[in-house]
Parts: structure tokens; C-alpha cells; sequence
């Protein structure tokens, strides 16, 4: 299905570079950019959801050990204030 497409002369040239350097029509990287975008932004179940954001990020980070007779916070707070005495000069 044939679709007009309005773009700026310095998006013009930036698309016409493009599909020169990789050999291809301006249709074909234009139709290859809206499938990247679209299959990055499908919303599957719960994809507006914050678990789903941060899905990705969820569990790469280890604090270390966690001493479950403090909160996260105190045990933060601490983890700062120890960094802060390290750093002074004696």
C-alpha cells in the first residue's frame, strides 16, 4: 500500500545517505525502521505495566550482602557514610 511521507530537507538527506551507503531503496530502510520501531514498542501482556519497564534491569545488580534485620534504606545510608569516611583525608 503506497504511503506519503513529509519529511525535512535534513531528514531527506539523512535518509537518501542511508539508503546509499547500505544499498538499498529509501522505501525499504523506511519499511525497515517502522518494523524495528514497532516491534520494540509492542505492548505484550502488562506492557505498560513497571515490571514490564524495568523487566530487563530487574535482578543484573548485586548490592552485596543483605542483612534482613535492617532496612534497605539503613543499610544504604551506611554503605554511603562509609564510602564518604574512606575518601577523607587522614
Amino acid at each position: 500500500m503506497p504511503l506519503n511521507v513529509r519529511l525535512n530537507a535534513k531528514m531527506e538527506r539523512a535518509l537518501a545517505a542511508l539508503a546509499s551507503r547500505r544499498q538499498q531503496s529509501r522505501s525499504d530502510v523506511v519499511r525497515e525502521a517502522l518494523e524495528h520501531y514497532a516491534a520494540s514498542h509492542e505492548t505484550d501482556a502488562g506492557g505498560d505495566r513497571p515490571f514490564a519497564r524495568w523487566a530487563d534491569v530487574i535482578g543484573i545488580v548485586h548490592s552485596g550482602l543483605r542483612d534482613p534485620e535492617r532496612t534497605t534504606g539503613e543499610q544504604f545510608t551506611d554503605l554511603v557514610r562509609e564510602k564518604a569516611r574512606a575518601r577523607r583525608p587522614r
